[in-house]
């Protein structure tokens, strides 16, 4: 029952007694305690000298104690040993400062220290009020350790190879730019050694990309203990590695370190029961900040590579001033190949073919001619240049467009008896996934007849890679093109690698001609290579004819065509055509 009052009704409110404040006041504490027990958030609860006073179920669960092993427990204990002193400080400023709450993000990460003595992340806020005359601390937090670990393994990744783990091309142009600052200060030199391996495209394509991924492994750890423990080792992409080294004082070092390098690698590999074995071929590059950039110095070191490639493989050449004068000639080539295409400065030029017995034209083979500025530049500079940079797959297709616009026009002026067009491709063509698309549709577009061009591929360029070109070479005979392998004898095909291809001609290299008619061994090798020939079926052509006594002894070896400056020198389309009516008005048949 409740009491009445004067008035002898009930009042509409009742007033606060002290024990329903007590019955409120419990209701809040139960209510908080469930709250605090259902959060996610951490929540610590401490008096104004860090004792912990209250912890709920996640502070608990985090941190791998019970609430009754918290509670009494001093804050501080709860961060790793060497951060405590300096918390104690910290929390003290904390109470004693004019700030009653720090949030989340306003300030660094902190380290946790759980019971086991792992270690966690956390982010943390903090916030203080008064109660019964002192300050009470609330610390909120969330782990971040796992988002921590995200983000570092994102960053890993970014900055990694992820085959062999090794620095990738990004986070090695960050340490090498970061190096030519320092030296910069330390005076003392940066080295880069630029490494490619020799012939490993071969093992991918015999034994497969996991064999292949198993070498690159296994070589980026032997790259990994040639070096000195402040130098990197680094991936670039495919079987190109990197090497930098920082506070280099004598070349002489870094040309041994190299040699080491080239040593290791030439050790066999055993890899899934096989034994295999690579070389390599390095580049280095020796200077520091006020010479070179890091652009510079990766490229001057590539550059170096290349020369050792061309020298014969498997050794180290430094970039030296001849160097850097072939880079910038390269350079300027590079880039005047690219206008070349635009203002029409590429020629195409025709050398005769005829046969050895009555020397009529029945082919020409199309060669590419550049005249820069009046000054006519060598087509030994500008293809290599052409292949490395990639512009050779737009001045191929421009090549074999011309080509058959030749073809079609002979083809109308001199129908069946018109004689058939040689065009030269490079190795790097082959590779390039639009080339039979794009001389399909050049076929298509010009007219020309298919038969009547044929497609050249050097011996020494085709090897390398017969089973990849295999299939290229079957495509482009299914074109109708035909196919013929220059500067044969000068590779090391086989029997069984040459009747794979589904080629129609040989050519003999004109190093075989030359001195003919006195070397007793060159006769032999030519009157073999042409009996071989004609056992598979196929038709030869001796190129680089130049004096009668060499002709007079070809025409004894059976060979089919002759093409050489005995006869004719490479001459522009006009000349061509006229040289053909020519030989047409004498009523010879084509």
């Amino acid at each position: 029952m409740y009491p009445a009052n004067n008035a002898g009704t009930f009042p509409l409110s009742h007033p606060v007694t002290a024990n329903t404040a007590m019955t409120h006041k419990q209701v809040i504490n139960d209510a908080a305690q469930k709250i605090l027990s259902f959060v996610d958030l951490i929540i610590i609860v401490t008096d104004e000298e860090g004792i912990i006073l209250e912890a709920n179920h996640s502070a608990c669960e985090l941190f791998c104690y019970t609430a009754e092993e918290l509670t009494g427990m001093p804050v501080h204990f709860l961060l790793p040993p060497r951060y405590r002193e300096r918390h104690v400080d910290a929390l003290r400023q904390f109470v004693l400062g004019g700030e009653t709450q720090r949030r989340m993000g306003q300030r660094d990460s902190v380290i946790g220290y759980r019971k086991d003595g792992t270690l966690i992340e956390l982010d943390a806020g903090i916030a203080k009020f008064h109660s019964g005359g002192q300050w009470i601390l609330v610390v909120s937090m969330t782990d971040i350790t796992q988002r921590k670990h995200q983000v570092q393994e994102l960053i890993r990744q970014s900055t990694h190879d992820a085959l062999t783990g090794l620095p990738n091309r990004k986070l090695i142009h960050e340490r090498l730019n970061n190096a030519l600052q320092r030296s910069l200060r330390k005076k003392l030199n940066v080295a880069l050694l630029f490494i490619d391996l020799d012939g490993f495209k071969l093992i991918n394509d015999t034994y497969g990309h996991i064999t292949g991924d198993e070498v690159l492994k296994i070589i980026a750890d032997r790259l990994l203990i040639q070096i000195r423990p402040d130098d990197t080792v680094g991936r670039l992409s495919g079987d190109e590695f990197i090497v930098l080294c920082e506070q280099v004082e004598k070349p002489e070092l870094i040309a041994n370190l190299a040699t080491r390098i080239n040593d290791a690698l030439k050790e066999n590999i055993t890899c899934q029961d096989m034994s295999l074995s690579v070389t390599a071929s390095i580049g280095i590059i020796i200077g520091h900040g006020q010479q070179y950039s890091a652009d510079e110095m990766m490229r001057s070191a590539d550059t170096a590579m290349y020369e050792m490639k061309q020298k014969g493989r498997g050794g180290w050449q430094f970039f030296n001033d001849q160097l850097q004068k072939q880079a910038h000639q390269k350079n300027s080539i590079g880039q005047g190949l690219r206008r070349a295409l635009e203002h029409n400065e590429l020629t195409a030029v025709y050398q005769p073919i005829i046969t050895p017995d009555t020397e009529q034209i029945v082919g020409a083979e199309l060669l590419l001619r550049w005249n820069l500025n009046g000054k006519s530049i060598s087509p030994e500079i500008f293809i290599p240049v052409a292949e490395m940079t990639g512009m050779v797959f737009s001045i191929g297709d421009w090549v074999f467009r011309e080509g058959c616009k030749a073809q079609a026009d002979w083809q109308r002026r001199w129908g069946d008896q018109a004689p058939y067009v040689s065009i030269n491709l490079s190795a790097r063509q082959l590779n390039h996934k639009q080339l039979l698309n794009n001389f399909s549709a050049i076929l298509q577009e010009t007219g020309a007849n298919p038969a009547k061009i044929v497609v050249e591929l050097t011996e020494a360029a085709l090897m390398p890679d017969v089973e990849s070109n295999l299939a290229v070479f079957h495509r482009l005979a299914d074109l109708g093109l035909q196919i013929a392998i220059d500067e044969f004898g000068t590779g090391y095909s086989s029997l069984a690698q040459l009747i794979q291809l589904p080629i129609n001609l040989l050519k003999i290299s004109k190093s075989f001609v030359d001195d003919l008619e006195s070397q007793h061994e060159k006769q032999v090798l030519i009157r073999t290579v042409i009996g071989l020939g004609h056992s598979l079926g196929l038709k030869l052509i001796v190129e680089g004819v130049e004096t009668e006594a060499q002709l007079a002894e070809l025409k004894q070896y059976g060979c089919d065509f002759i093409q050489g400056y005995f006869f004719y020198l490479p001459m522009h389309e006009q000349d061509f055509i006229r040289a053909m009516n020519h030989q047409a008005s004498k009523g010879v048949k084509i």
